[in-house]
């Protein structure tokens, strides 16, 4: 029995010291965050982009056009809030019971299945990581997480999150999600549309209603039962959704292609590399980019590769540009940009293959060798710079 109690001391004094040290951790963390610069969560500018016709292809920010938290639907709020963080007013920044009860299902299920992100490491991840799983973006993640929640109120956040989430169709951020899908402010979202575009994010290319109405449909129950659950709607509210169709503006046509993104992003990313522009009008926005986009090429090179990848597991890279100037006038970095936003190319490291055919031709051309010169297949060695030879 002696020994009984002095183990159980012994327990209680080593979980009271760790407790006390994840305390005084915890505290060094956001009082490091505190002092550290904020992050920049509105990035405003508004872009206009155009394609080599002069036709407006793309308006917004580069997340979509931004609008005030005032101004989204209150059932579009409380039903995002219930679907993905019930007590986002109440934590900073992580919901630590979540976590504890989503580990202890992992554990229990064997599995990594069950997530517990928060609003706000939700947004930290979409703004600001890449969706690598190493421990060294977890931390990134914990730490920008913080810094966010110290420098920001709940209202910013949830503005921020709003305005920058994917809703599919190659819809960034709420305000283009409702006029697209229902076209309509964010404002003036029926309850049903609200929480039809509050299911999207899970799985956009899943859960909007122009590639799947009724998985959609189904989702946007599942998001309703929640809000009937954090009392934001009553059960007889919930039993009368969806009685009748609900109608859909948005439409999958030539302007709207899947990959057309992958093009937008690197016009973007090419605007900010640009030296010649400052800095300050890139943030303050209004800026009309007249681009070399055809959009009947890069309907023509979408049709192909859709056409001829019919494996899921595959991805695609391809540019089409003009000989003449260098202009690139298609462009996909990818099958289905809702899917993976990864631009392979232009970030893909991989092997040149064919790409080097036409420079070996041209340098054999210049040196003199025709169409009709020929070589005997015979054991070959090749003089390089350096005194080194290739045989």
């Amino acid at each position: 029995m002696v020994n009984l109690m002095h183990h159980l001391r012994k327990i209680f004094k080593v979980s009271v010291f760790l407790f006390i040290l994840i305390i005084i951790s915890l505290t060094g963390l956001y009082v490091y965050a505190y002092l550290s610069p904020s992050l920049d969560i509105k990035k405003s500018g508004s872009f206009y982009l155009y394609d080599d016709q002069e036709n407006l292809i793309y308006q917004g920010s580069k997340s979509g056009q931004w609008v005030n938290i005032d101004s989204i639907n209150g059932n579009l709020i409380n039903a995002v809030i219930s679907v993905e963080d019930k007590n986002f007013y109440y934590h900073h920044g992580f919901d630590y019971l979540r976590i504890s009860k989503a580990l202890f299902n992992d554990i229990k299920n064997k599995s990594l299945d069950e997530g517990a992100s928060t609003i706000s490491q939700q947004y930290v991840k979409n703004m600001y990581l890449d969706f690598d799983k190493s421990w060294k973006r977890k931390v990134d993640e914990a730490l920008l997480t913080i810094k966010l929640e110290v420098h920001y109120d709940k209202k910013n956040i949830l503005e921020g999150y709003l305005n920058t989430i994917n809703y599919g169709q190659g819809n960034y951020g709420i305000e283009n999600a409702s006029h697209y899908y229902f076209n309509k402010d964010a404002s003036d979202l029926t309850l049903e549309e609200a929480l039809m575009l509050a299911g999207i994010p899970k799985n956009p290319s899943k859960y909007n209603p122009v590639s799947n109405y009724d998985e959609c449909i189904n989702r946007a129950k599942v998001v309703a039962y929640t809000m009937v659950k954090n009392k934001y709607i009553d059960q007889n509210t919930y039993d009368n959704l969806f009685k009748s169709k609900i109608d859909i503006y948005g439409k999958s046509t030539e302007d709207n292609l899947q990959m057309l993104m992958y093009y937008q992003d690197a016009v973007l990313n090419e605007l900010e590399n640009l030296k010649v522009i400052p800095q300050n009008i890139v943030n303050t926005g209004g800026i009309k980019i007249y681009t070399s986009l055809n959009m009947e090429a890069q309907k023509t090179l979408e049709e192909n590769i859709l056409k001829n990848v019919t494996d899921d597991k595959l991805q695609v890279a391809s540019v089409i540009t003009n000989p003449k100037t260098g202009a690139v006038m298609a462009l996909t970095g990818g099958m289905d940009y809702n899917k993976s936003q990864f631009n392979r190319a232009l970030y893909a490291k991989r092997q040149v293959g064919s790409t080097m055919k036409a420079f070996l031709y041209y340098a054999a051309l210049e040196n003199n060798l025709t169409m009709s010169s020929t070589f005997s297949s015979e054991a070959t060695t090749f003089n390089l710079e350096n005194n080194k030879t290739y045989a």
